[in-house]
């Protein structure tokens, strides 16, 4: 039969101060991936913007889109307009 004992760890003072700057280098680059990734997304839409402006009144009548909502309609997820 196997015993479990309770085993205190204390921390020092350095590896509390390491922890805290791993944990801080931790948020920062999670902040730097998601501007990243939120950056990408404002690209692509831009480009769905050019996209969408560089078709003609027939073809944007055809998707249903009418030229002055073309930026409502590319952001349509994020805002109400």
């Amino acid at each position: 039969m196997a015993t479990q004992t309770a085993t205190h760890i204390s921390t020092s003072p350095v590896a509390s101060f390491f922890a805290s700057v791993g944990s801080a280098f931790s948020r920062g680059f999670a902040a730097l991936i998601e501007a990243g990734q939120k950056s990408r997304s404002m690209e692509a839409r831009m480009h769905l913007i050019d996209r969408l402006n560089a078709m003609s009144d027939a073809q944007l009548a055809e998707l249903k889109i009418e030229r002055e909502n073309i930026p409502a309609y590319v952001f349509r997820d994020l805002y109400y307009v």
